[in-house]
């Protein structure tokens, strides 16, 4: 079989098939000396890609002086160019910067301060250079605790890059397979309703029964094929499926399930967590779910590469019986400064009120604008993340990638940065840094009324 017979362009990417374009000369040369040294396997945004050289807050910067309105970076959780996080960072570097085999108060003062964010019964903490490392850790204690090697998530998920997390990643399609111990459970046609809410009680309590039954359904699945079910692995704001945070309290229903099926939770916050849905500082307390494994990356150090693995101690205490864990990198002096310092700005700006406050507002006003326009099929979201799903002009109800991608390319010409999301790109995903303001709130909208003539 031919391995690109099934591969996935990623949503919202350059084809690179299609040549250079209406790019300036300068940006046309800098695409060809990166394709020359990166090859293919390094993606780029927009079919006409962005040449950013510096950021402030939600706003990056281009070559040619261009402030485009970042919606999309949750990596830089506090902003771009962070001063607090920047002067973290230099201090340290001033100071010592090496491996955890040492005693170190840097590494031990963030440990606390992060376990403090959790409930009780996730009391330990193993540190990473990022989420897929996390979730490779998770996967691997999981297994070793359950004795058992089955995996389910959902249709399109993603949960990173290395060979045990690629291979239960359906979001990278067909082109390499999956783990025969994996099954995928859909979920979006029921999280799609609009915020994931339902407005009779007895058909939300329907909605989460049927979401219940295909986890079950799955575990007999893993059960009958000898693998047993060793975890469940969710993002907690299914951001890859459509963003789909769905009505709260769901995903606790699940960790129920698997944990009747002897099988853990484990819970990716690397795009819901660090107080990004606004409710709770963690997605799967906003679910009210009894995680057991709780993994995060990207946004935990602002840019700076770390990841870590929180878990009850029983778990790790397992792992540590069969084998060590060892990271050079994880938990170094700098990324630990940085990390403690985006604690303290998200803090000291009352983040987590923010995101619940301006998200709300945002969705609304949103709603508002594109209710009347046959292409627009809903917003979702939860905090200072957001979903909005594009639709045939027919009135089919069926998605429109093309479209969805056309909407993406007319609010880049407009300097406003987004992406898509879902197995077919159709949905439009907007995750801004926290320190999005009201005045790039109104920019945001501003550009979206621009461009409301692509929803019909």
């Amino acid at each position: 079989m031919n391995p690109r017979s099934g591969m996935k362009r990623m949503v919202n990417s350059f084809d690179p098939s299609k040549g250079p374009g209406d790019l300036a000369p300068d940006e046309a040369s800098l695409l060809a000396r990166r394709r020359r040294a990166l090859g293919v396997l390094a993606p780029v945004f927009y079919e006409h890609p962005v040449h950013i050289v510096r950021g402030r807050g939600a706003h990056l910067f281009s070559a040619d002086g261009a402030d485009y309105l970042d919606c999309y970076n949750n990596v830089a959780v506090v902003g771009h160019a962070n001063p607090h996080v920047r002067e973290a960072v230099a201090d340290q570097l001033t100071r010592q910067d090496t491996h955890t085999r040492y005693l170190q108060d840097e590494v031990v003062d963030y440990a606390e301060r992060l376990l403090d964010t959790f409930p009780e019964p996730l009391d330990h903490v193993a540190f990473t250079n990022s989420g897929s490392e996390s979730n490779d850790l998770a996967l691997r204690m999981a297994r070793t605790f359950t004795g058992h090697r089955g995996v389910v998530v959902t249709g399109n998920a993603y949960h990173g890059i290395t060979a045990l997390v690629s291979s239960v990643s359906p979001s990278f399609g067909t082109g390499l397979p999956l783990a025969p111990f994996l099954v995928s459970v859909p979920v979006d046609d029921v999280l799609k309703h609009p915020d994931g809410t339902f407005d009779d009680p007895d058909v939300a309590a329907c909605a989460r029964a049927e979401l219940v039954a295909r986890f079950e359904a799955a575990f007999t699945r893993l059960h009958d094929a000898g693998y047993g079910v060793s975890a469940v692995l969710l993002d907690q704001i299914f951001s890859s499926d459509g963003v789909l945070p769905g009505a709260a309290g769901w995903v606790g229903d699940v960790a129920d399930a698997v944990h009747r099926a002897g099988g853990l939770l484990i819970a990716d916050e690397v795009q819901s967590g660090f107080a990004r849905t606004g409710e709770r500082f963690w997605g799967f307390l906003r679910h009210q779910a009894d995680a057991d494994i709780v993994t995060m990356g990207k946004p935990m150090g602002n840019g700076i590469p770390t990841g870590a693995v929180v878990y009850k101690h029983g778990i790790g205490d397992t792992f540590a019986e069969c084998t060590r864990y060892f990271n050079t990198f994880g938990g170094n002096p700098v990324s630990m400064r940085a990390a403690g310092a985006v604690l303290d700005e998200i803090d000291r700006l009352g983040l987590q009120r923010h995101a619940r406050d301006l998200g709300d507002r945002i969705a609304a006003s949103m709603n508002d604008l594109l209710a009347d326009t046959p292409r627009f099929g809903g917003i979702r979201h939860s905090g200072l993340f957001l979903g909005v799903d594009v639709l045939a002009d027919d009135g089919s109800g069926r998605p429109d990638p093309a479209a969805a991608a056309r909407i993406i390319a007319a609010l880049r010409e407009r300097r406003v940065l987004i992406s898509g999301s879902a197995a077919d790109g159709s949905s439009l995903k907007l995750r801004p840094p926290l320190v999005f303001s009201g005045s790039d709130a109104d920019r945001l909208l501003s550009a979206l009324a621009d461009v409301k003539p692509l929803f019909g």
